[in-house]
Parts: structure tokens; C-alpha cells; sequence
């Protein structure tokens, strides 16, 4: 479950990639404000680049920024413009209708996005090394999007009895499940494996044996170690995760048959996840069910867009603000 949410969260970023990677150019050409370039480079009167700013040099070719401003352009400049456009209506939106999203509000939804990462530092390592997303980007992001989920579900009143039924019918994904810290050495054989386990036994190192022995080069380096997994965690072999269900801390169980050959599985650690906040738990069962009724971001995106009578192009001009919320 956590790294199936870790796989959603990374999903929901990469627009937001996108416009990191072109919002230096297309933000001050959309608004009519001089666009940065490197140093040296020739700039106009009006911003634009004079044709002899450069970009970058391979061999002798010269790349320059008028291209690079180009390509971004039609490579992502739709996609952060649209961007652009719906932030500003919920901008304007918020003002006027009198919108809020709470500290505290932000902070649970990344902490939900968190989950499947270890631990916080490693989620915003991961945002930066793979999206080039700051802390603040992050918060940003999350920030806008709970905005929108909030102007979609403003008027859809969801009952006691609706928030009940949810409860009863998806208990098992609601509330966290138990995780634990498992490390495993994998060999071809029953007989190699139990092998293994008489030599655990009579006292030498798990993770050297690992390393030296075990069959699943992916965790070998690092001792045999599977990390910190959710009970019934679909990428955990199935034959491990029935093993390590017996275990008590420090334990080793196995061999155990599991893809690929036999596994020794020793259990570091039990975490009991603490009790959900009843009222948080029924007011997150209240967002989803409003969420599910509001129908799809996309959609609500496209609503306030017409609300605010958006528009593209050379000829677009202000237009006045809508009196009335949608």
C-alpha cells in the first residue's frame, strides 16, 4: 500500500516538473517581463533575446536561447499556460468567495504523500532528485491542489450515514496497516538454506552471509535488508511476508519457499501504527465521498476556467470578475 500511494504521489508531480523546467522562460514571456538568460548574453530593449545569447555549446554548434525558449515553448508551454491560468482563477476565486486551505490541512495531505518513503527527508530528497522540486515547491503544489478539491466539494453536503457506510465498507484502506522491518537471505535450495540458518544460528553476521550468499542481488549489498513494509504490501513475496507474520522481533523464520529459490527471514522490527483521529478519519471519509460526487479534477478545472471566462491568444483582454461563485 505505501509504495502504491509513493507511486501515485510521483504520478501527481510531474506536471509539476514540467513547469519547473519551462517556467523560467515561458513566466516572463507570458507576462510581457524580460526573460532570463546566462550572463554575457545579449539582451533587447524589450527582454528578448538579441540573437547572440547562447544556451549551450557542443563541439561547434552553438545552441541558443532563442531555441531553447522555442522548444520549451511547444514542448510545455500549453501545459504550464493552462497551469498558470486555473492558479490565477483560484486565486481570484479564493478572494472572493472566501476559500481557505489550513496550515494543518497541508501538512496531513503531505503526510499522507509521504508514506512509502521512510521518512520525511527521504520523500523531499526523492521530489528533488527526480522532479527538481523544493520543499516549497512541494508544499505549493499540494497547497493549490486541496484549494480546487475544496472550491469543487463547497456545496455538496455529505451525511453522517453516507461517512458510516464508507467507514464499514473500506475499513481495511483507511486505516494504516502495520509495518515491519524485514531483511531476508534468498539461496536456490531448501538444503542450502537451512545450511545458511545453522550457521546464523551458531552466531556469525546475517548481514555478511547476506551479502556473500544471498541470491536476490538487490538487497544483498545492503545486507539482505527489505526495509520498512506495510502488511500486505503487493511487492513483498508472499512467501516472506507469511513467514515474517510468525515472527517476533529479532526472530529468524525460514526457510521459506519464495520466488526464485528458498529464504531465511529475520524481523527487526514491529511498528503498530498509532490510532487515527476519529474526527480526522470521518472528515477525510467526508472529502473523498464529496470528491467522488464533484467528479474529476479535470473537470472542476475546465468549470472554473469558464467561470472566469478564460481565454488564449493575442486578442484575449480582461475580462470583469464573475459576481457569483460556481
Amino acid at each position: 500500500m505505501g509504495r502504491d500511494k509513493a507511486l501515485k504521489t510521483i504520478i501527481g508531480l510531474q506536471a509539476a516538473c514540467m513547469i519547473v523546467l519551462a517556467a523560467f522562460v515561458l513566466a516572463g514571456q507570458l507576462r510581457g517581463e524580460p526573460v532570463l538568460v546566462p550572463v554575457g548574453a545579449q539582451v533587447g530593449e524589450n527582454g528578448e533575446d538579441g540573437g547572440d545569447g547562447t544556451a549551450a555549446v557542443v563541439g561547434s554548434d552553438v545552441i541558443a536561447e532563442s531555441e531553447l525558449a522555442a522548444r520549451l515553448r511547444d514542448q510545455y508551454g500549453e501545459s504550464v499556460l493552462q497551469t498558470m491560468m486555473i492558479r490565477s482563477a483560484l486565486d481570484q476565486e479564493s478572494a472572493k468567495a472566501g476559500l481557505a486551505v489550513t496550515e494543518a490541512e497541508i501538512e496531513a495531505e503531505l503526510q499522507a504523500q509521504m508514506e512509502g518513503y521512510g521518512d520525511e527527508e527521504g520523500f523531499y530528497r526523492e521530489m528533488e532528485s527526480q522532479f527538481g522540486l523544493d520543499r516549497d515547491e512541494v508544499y505549493e503544489e499540494a497547497m493549490y491542489r486541496l484549494l480546487m478539491e475544496k472550491w469543487m466539494t463547497q456545496d455538496i453536503a455529505v451525511s453522517d450515514d453516507r461517512v458510516d457506510t464508507y467507514l464499514q465498507e473500506h475499513e481495511s484502506e483507511l486505516r494504516p496497516a502495520p509495518r515491519a522491518h524485514l531483511r531476508w537471505i534468498v539461496s536456490a535450495s531448501r538444503a542450502e538454506a537451512e545450511a545458511l540458518l545453522g550457521r546464523l544460528e551458531a552466531g556469525e553476521d546475517f548481514a555478511e552471509l547476506a551479502r556473500r550468499h544471498s541470491l536476490d542481488e538487490a538487497t544483498a549489498e545492503l545486507g539482505g535488508d527489505l526495509g520498512v513494509v506495510e502488511e500486505g504490501d503487493p511487492f513483498l513475496d508472499p512467501g516472506a511476508a507469511a513467514a515474517a507474520a510468525e515472527l517476533a522481533e529479532g526472530e529468524l523464520g525460514g526457510p521459506a519457499e519464495v520466488e526464485g529459490g528458498f529464504a531465511l527471514v529475520q524481523l527487526l522490527e514491529r511498528e503498530s501504527p498509532p490510532a487515527l483521529d476519529e474526527q480526522v478519519l470521518r472528515s477525510k471519509v467526508r472529502r473523498l465521498i464529496a470528491l467522488d460526487e464533484a467528479g474529476s479534477l479535470k473537470e472542476g478545472e475546465q468549470r472554473l476556467l469558464r467561470q472566469y471566462g478564460a481565454r488564449t491568444g493575442a486578442d484575449a483582454s480582461p475580462q470583469p470578475a464573475p459576481s457569483a461563485s460556481g
